[in-house]
């Protein structure tokens, strides 16, 4: 996919807004996967050339070369002047999240490690987090050991990121543990509740894996109607109403 995007974005250097759609298409190639560095090139030049969604681009931009290790101070940098360049008149839910993140992300001590866990997070809602056994172990490996000064919707995104590598690996009692604790950690602010939607979403999937199939509807009923108003909240209210295990297809 990441060659056919390529020769798209050459054959289409003449025709600005499809050159642009290719390049999109090649940043995300990067991101799946894990080319955190040439996921950023990609971003930048989007973020520069593109005339929509600049904070969209710039945050994708900003947290791949923060996970890439590569420069923090311009990691840093441009999460700074990112909520500036966000109007928030487009896509104002996407938007809103990558003002409220950016913000945080710039302030952070940890910086390298929080880009990491939000390119992954990225990933995850974007539903584009295919683990290699490889990278589900690297992921377990940097939860386990995690800063110990992480905001709260951090460590509870964290969790649930160690609970979606032990499911990707069917250690599923280890991943229901993990999405148990994240699932229960009370977020301040309630537009951060979509990560715990998102772990009972996970919960309803392991249980219907489990043939717990009651379960597997209680918790999918849960994320369906418990909560509101937080970030992604269509997004992920589609992908609940899509599973087969959803409450529409009852127990069988």
């Amino acid at each position: 996919a990441l060659g056919q995007f390529q020769a798209a974005s050459v054959k289409a250097a003449h025709l600005r807004e499809c050159k642009l759609i290719a390049y999109y298409d090649i940043g995300w190639c990067q991101l799946i996967t894990w080319n955190w560095e040439q996921a950023s090139e990609i971003f930048l030049d989007l973020m520069a050339e593109a005339r929509w969604s600049k904070g969209f681009y710039g945050y994708l931009a900003a947290i791949s070369m923060g996970a890439s290790g590569g420069s923090i101070a311009s990691c840093r940098a441009i999460l700074s002047e990112l909520p500036a360049r966000i109007k928030r008149t487009v896509n104002i839910e996407l938007e809103t999240f990558c003002f409220r993140k950016s913000k945080h992300l710039a302030s952070c001590s940890n910086l390298e490690y929080e880009c990491w866990l939000s390119t992954l997070e990225m990933l995850y809602v974007w539903r584009s987090l295919s683990l290699t056994e490889s990278q589900a172990y690297q992921i377990i490996n940097a939860i386990e050991s995690r800063p110990t000064d992480l905001s709260t919707s951090s460590i509870a995104m964290s969790v649930l990121l160690g609970g979606v590598a032990y499911k990707s690996l069917n250690k599923l009692p280890r991943a229901e543990l993990y999405l148990k604790i994240s699932q229960t950690i009370d977020q301040p602010d309630s537009r951060d509740n979509y990560i715990v939607v998102c772990a009972l979403s996970e919960l309803s999937e392991i249980y219907h894996l489990m043939e717990e199939k009651e379960k597997s509807v209680e918790f999918a009923t849960r994320a369906q109607t418990t909560y509101k108003g937080y970030h992604f909240e269509n997004r992920l209210y589609n992908r609940i109403h899509n599973l087969d295990i959803s409450p529409k297809s009852g127990v069988s």
